[in-house]
């Protein structure tokens, strides 16, 4: 039983809600992770602000004394003014200058070096102006040293102590004191001796510090079992890739695999067999693809590979690949599976244009692996909707392709309305294919089986977004207003000349073989036969997917819910024809294209 099917009978008893429930934990706490990772980010841009401001403060301290030196208290009212608003002004033109390249010198060195280098040179100039080797103002590159080895690392604190201790030394054998001992020299001896110390103790400290964030981080983002990014991870990624708008330069395309039979496996070993062969198909992935690819697990046997700047195309073949490689790895115990082998199955999607969302993505991705398993297991889709494989298949009736556009935009309402209801359509069309195929219908015949599928719940556009999307019990009269939509759905075709003769197959796919259907009431041969096929189909997926206050059915249970129903509700000729179908290994399908 596949694990897409699993899933939905562990909602039946509580286990997917408590999957659902962690879900939600792992993204309460990203969320709070990037909050505090933000509220950080903004505590520590202000400390260097303020550590900045220091600097800027005690610098202009000797060029203030310098400039003042030698006036009469008398005269330095005006002077004091007039120094105090330049001063101010020169400030508020800096702090204006760091807000425009806070941003951009994350990005630019050059930015970086700049802003350094303005620093030291108002340093180098506060310790000029105050008496060069006399200065008692050397200890200012001590808040460069800091501010910039917290900043950045212990590499750059070490060369701003180099390139300060090379100039205090410098000043200090220049002078020529006319004594056998510099004193000035043994002295910053000391203090050039103490910017290495600060520089080297503060940078190895940061270092220290950010490898054990990066620990906690990694640690956090990592599956604990297989050492891969996590289910949380998967999501960030997808989500700061799609917030940036890298999808539109730069298409991403995404693989979400399946081990197939693995619930089989579990049961025949035991979970921590399974717990290993989990591990072996993780270093299989990650040993397969390329550095820049990221390889997530994403929930039990499932994985997601996420690969930036590679289309769908060429991410089929990279799935392909995977695929086979895992499918010819000799598992221990794959003898005692049902096919005597343990493989996977895989779906395909690629990002889109400025509407798409990464939400999207995965859904889109999870349909084509959903198709890939529910149909026929152990194969690679890559997605398309329904409409655009139709178009592609029966792009020779270019005609019928021309009067299905304006019924495709009333679909693409309903999907805006109803998801459930599109989904529901695309599998139905589905389903009905795999059946075409299994009984060898003529191209006519299976045209229009397909057609009508894609067709029949068309009439669901008069229906209210609250009534389909309900999940209150409805009342008499909203299931009088939903059994309407069969007519409705034929009478919107039969308004295209090239459909009419959808119209009684449309109709009639909610009629019952006891007579006791509708919209007509129709019994046994008198209800088209196409219709009987349809009614199948229809029944089968809503069986098999949510439903208003009806428990969701496993594949199995739905088979027998069929059988015991052939004979009133479903032609008993076409019962057990469709159950073999839906379990056929569907020969006649293809990828998608």
């Amino acid at each position: 039983m596949s694990a897409l099917i699993l899933k939905k009978s562990f909602r039946k008893q509580g286990a997917y809600s408590k999957f659902y429930d962690i879900f939600l934990f792992e993204r309460w706490v990203s969320a709070m992770n990037n909050t505090f990772n933000k509220i950080k980010a903004e505590q520590i841009r202000s400390m260097f602000f303020i550590l900045k401001i220091l600097t800027l403060f005690f610098c202009s301290s000797p060029i203030f004394q310098s400039a003042f030196k030698g006036t009469k208290s008398r005269d330095t009212l005006d002077s004091n003014l007039f120094a105090t608003a330049v001063g101010l002004i020169i400030l508020f033109i800096v702090i204006v200058f760091w807000f425009v390249i806070n941003e951009k010198k994350k990005k630019r060195k050059a930015i970086i070096a700049l802003e350094i280098s303005v620093f030291f040179l108002l340093c180098m100039f506060s310790i000029y102006i105050s008496g060069l080797y006399l200065s008692n103002y050397k200890f200012l590159f001590i808040f460069l040293i800091v501010a910039y080895t917290i900043e950045y690392d212990m590499r750059v604190g070490m060369i701003i102590a180099s390139l300060a201790s090379t100039f205090i030394l410098i000043t200090d054998l220049t002078h020529d004191s006319g004594q056998s001992v510099n004193v000035y020299f043994e002295n910053d001896l000391a203090l050039s001796s103490m910017f290495f110390i600060i520089a080297w103790t503060l940078g190895y400290y940061v270092s220290l510090e950010r490898k054990h964030i990066d620990t906690l981080i990694d640690s956090v983002n990592r599956d604990s079992l297989t050492n891969l990014f996590n289910h949380r991870y998967f999501h960030e990624y997808l989500k700061d890739y799609y917030d940036k708008k890298n999808h539109i330069e730069n298409p991403a395309s995404l693989i979400m695999m399946d081990l197939d039979e693995f619930k089989a496996y579990n049961d025949i070993f035991g979970h921590q067999q399974g717990d290993q062969i989990l591990k072996i198909i993780a270093k299989l992935l990650t040993s397969n693809i390329k550095n820049e690819h990221l390889v997530c697990r994403y929930g039990g046997e499932e994985f997601g590979i996420i690969l930036p700047g590679v289309l769908k195309e060429d991410a089929a073949l990279a799935a392909s690949n995977l695929k086979e490689i895992i499918d010819n790895y000799k598992f221990e115990g794959q003898d005692h599976m049902p096919k005597r082998n343990l493989t996977i199955s895989a779906g395909v999607s690629q990002s889109q244009n400025n509407d798409d969302s990464y939400t999207a993505l995965i859904e889109r991705a999870d349909s084509a692996l959903y198709r890939a398993k529910f149909l026929c297991s152990n194969r690679v889709e890559k997605f398309a909707s329904v409409f655009d494989e139709f178009s592609y298949s029966h792009g020779k009736d270019s005609q019928l392709i021309t009067a299905l556009q304006p019924v495709k935009t009333l679909i693409t309402v309903i999907n805006s309305r109803d998801r459930y209801t599109y989904n529901h359509i695309e599998r139905v069309v589905l389903y009905c294919e795999k059946v075409a195929n299994y009984m060898k219908m003529e191209y006519e015949t299976k045209k229009q089986l397909i057609c009508a599928a894609y067709l029949h719940d068309l009439g669901k556009i008069n229906i209210s977004k609250e009534l389909l999307i309900s999940d209150q019990q409805i009342t008499k009269e909203q299931w009088e207003a939903l059994k309407k939509h069969p007519k409705d759905s034929a009478d919107i075709i039969s308004q295209v000349p090239e459909l009419k003769n959808l119209v009684p197959i449309v109709l009639s796919h909610h009629e019952r073989y006891d007579g006791c259907g509708y919209p007509q009431e129709l019994k046994g041969n008198e209800i088209p036969f196409l219709s009987r096929v349809l009614s199948l189909a229809d029944s089968f997926d809503a069986m098999t997917h949510r439903r208003p206050y009806k428990p969701t059915k496993t594949v199995d249970q739905a088979y027998e819910e069929i059988r015991r129903c052939s004979g009133s509700q479903f032609d008993p000729e076409l019962t057990e024809i469709f159950i073999s179908a839906m379990e056929s290994e569907d020969i006649g399908a293809t990828d998608s294209a």
